[in-house]
């Protein structure tokens, strides 16, 4: 059975950077690369936005996705602009002779694509990329948030987590099993991308983080954990941004600590080629694609416990695992990597090796075979009726 055309219905897409706006977009490349190119369908925010545009060769199609109120004006502005939204989605799905509608993680794209399975039939497959526990609005802490998530997952003809705690998580909020419909299908990697990238240039050895700058990334314990191992000659670069940058710039003081701002994926991959080790230090993570990304760049990894993280952090074959919140062990972990060559180079070249199983090309026969489940799925369903 071949596979339809797909469209993708992402969070968010370019111009934002991010750890979906790059898995849709490899996803999206490695779709085209087998000849079938998906329609990348995303809300347009800010508005002046185009609606629609082709990025990486890719078609990308954007739309207001105004979400509810709790007031009677607000819930009428997005009752009428959802209204216009749906029928434009609709309409293009149509023209692009879409077969299955795919969404990655789940935001206010996830009501519209619900809404179009429905009225259109298609099969409908659902990606958490962990969004019910990394929301930094806690939107999924309401009650009629979590319950529209809840139908989403019910009706969806397929589901797939970024991992095996990603999966427990939704389970827990969902009230049951998906197991009948659900499978762990991870975040990948562009291997080639880290064959082909010159180190960063920096004028000192360096330890390297990236990650938005907020608290469940855990970077305010890196920086003490730094100031307490204190590595000799090595600085501490942190890319990204976020609420909490100021802080942790005041907390930085008088530390080689360096802040890189916001850095694009290019710039990201020299990062990860030059650095002495890469450190992840949340309080929680669903995957942790960074980790990855550093074990490609063939980098020992320092990462906390948590999440989905021992799910590709292997302890002590490929990196090193602290507990989260915990400034001592990652003060000792810092230390001891800083001051052991061997240990960097034998556990790097074990991450490396690993990465190599998380390529898109891989990833994407296992979507494939998730499309194939949802249309049995869809059809089954069909029939029954």
């Amino acid at each position: 059975m071949d596979n339809p055309r797909v469209a993708i219905f992402a969070s968010q897409f370019y111009p934002h950077i991010g750890g979906v706006e790059e898995l849709v977009r490899q996803l999206g490349l490695e779709q085209k690369r087998r000849g079938n190119a998906p329609l990348i369908v995303t809300n347009r925010w800010p508005k002046d936005l185009p609606p629609s545009e082709v990025v990486d060769g890719l078609d990308v199609h954007r739309y207001i996705f105004r979400g509810g109120g709790r007031t009677l004006r607000r819930k009428m502005g997005a009752w009428i602009c959802g209204s216009l939204t749906s029928r434009r989605i609709d309409r293009d799905l149509r023209e692009n002779q879409i077969g299955l509608l795919h969404v990655q993680c789940m935001s206010s794209n996830a009501v519209f694509a619900a809404a179009s399975s429905r009225r259109m039939g298609l099969p409908l497959v659902i990606s958490l990329q962990g969004e019910f526990t990394m929301d930094a609005n806690r939107a999924f802490e309401r009650p009629e948030v979590r319950e529209g998530a809840c139908r989403i997952l019910s009706q969806a003809d397929a589901v797939t987590a970024c991992s095996a705690q990603t999966l427990r998580e939704a389970e827990e909020i969902y009230g049951s099993s998906l197991a009948h419909k659900a499978r762990v299908v991870y975040n990948g990697i562009c291997m080639e991308d880290f064959t082909q990238a010159e180190p960063f240039s920096w004028p000192r050895p360096y330890i390297l983080a990236i990650g938005r700058h907020v608290p469940q990334k855990g970077l305010d314990v890196l920086i003490r954990a730094l100031a307490e191992a204190k590595p000799p000659g090595l600085d501490l670069l942190i890319a990204g941004d976020g609420p909490e940058t100021e802080e942790l710039r005041k907390l930085a003081e008088g530390l080689p600590v360096h802040f890189l701002g916001r850095v694009d994926h290019a710039k990201a991959v020299s990062l990860f080629m030059g650095c002495h080790f890469f450190v992840l230090p949340s309080r929680h993570e669903p995957m942790g694609i960074v980790n990855l990304e550093a074990m490609a760049a063939g980098k020992v990894v320092i990462a906390s416990n948590v999440g989905g993280v021992p799910e590709l952090v292997v302890k002590d074959e490929t990196g090193l695992l602290v507990p989260a919140d915990d400034v001592p062990a990652l003060a000792r972990a810092i230390s001891l990597l800083s001051g052991n060559a061997e240990m960097r180079d034998r556990l790097g070249a074990a991450g490396r090796k690993r990465a190599e199983q998380f390529t898109w090309p891989a990833l994407e026969d296992q979507y494939e075979q998730v499309y194939q489940q949802a249309i049995a799925g869809r059809f089954k369903r069909g029939a029954a009726a």
